[in-house]
């Protein structure tokens, strides 16, 4: 990378931490309440004075931190959370990304979780969000680029996880997010066929979301980490 580049790569990261600091300090302060939808990327750039690339940046580190949490479909934005759970996830987050552990104990732990998650969200989801879940499903199905679909992929698991009625439960996944996307996000692990399967094993999970019916979504859920575990470890596969 040229000097210029490297300048330039400064100036943006420069640029996103005092738009994500105005941000937080307006949520910390009750300017921007609980709830409150914020302006359009678009607008907050130029309200600023800085690139969408900049605002998204920004946008991005808040989500990772628990003040924002962004929506798609109808109804979508990005819309500020409240800070109940925001320091356990924190917190948990901060652990698991700089403890080391082996990505089999995370892949192990997440499928001990997320499965009750998804038995209770199965008779406490509302129908908003159950539209949410099909409209971020559209997404992963149609997605050419592998951010877009990882990032439907870790709004689908948190919003099912949200969708339990559980704060707890919610917070444990919230703060294992960005841990398993380190894992799932590297294409020498997740391959391209893999994230069709992905899909696939989704549909199974959403059918029995819709359904209500508890013991098929935590079963659902389950076969999904149990199939992901078995990649993230390596076992089946010849390489």
């Amino acid at each position: 990378m040229r000097g210029s580049e490297i300048g330039a790569e400064a100036g943006r990261s420069l640029g996103s931490q005092r738009v994500a600091d105005d941000l937080r300090s307006a949520v910390l302060r009750g300017v921007l309440h609980v709830g409150s939808r914020l302006p359009s990327e678009r607008e907050l750039a130029e309200e600023r004075g800085v690139s969408r690339t900049t605002v998204r940046a920004a946008l991005a580190a808040l989500e990772a931190e628990g003040f924002v949490e962004r929506r798609v479909g109808r109804g979508g934005g990005t819309f500020v959370t409240g800070p109940g759970s925001r320091g356990v996830t924190e917190a948990l987050r901060n652990a698991v990304g700089t403890a080391g552990f082996p990505s089999g104990d995370l892949a192990e732990a997440r499928l001990e979780v997320e499965p009750r998650c998804a038995a209770l969200a199965a008779v406490r989801m509302a129908p908003e969000a159950l539209d949410e879940l099909r409209d971020l499903q559209r997404v992963m199905a149609r997605a050419r680029r592998r951010r877009e679909f990882f990032d439907a992929n870790a709004r689908f698991h948190a919003l099912i996880a949200q969708s339990s009625g559980n704060a707890v439960l919610a917070a444990v996944i919230g703060g294992l997010t960005a841990p398993i996307r380190e894992l799932t996000d590297d294409p020498l692990r997740i391959r391209e066929d893999e994230l069709r399967l992905t899909v696939r094993a989704h549909e199974a999970v959403l059918g029995a979301l819709a359904a209500g019916d508890a013991e098929a979504a935590e079963a659902a859920m389950r076969v999904h980490l149990a199939a992901h575990r078995d990649v993230v470890c390596g076992v089946g596969r010849g390489d």
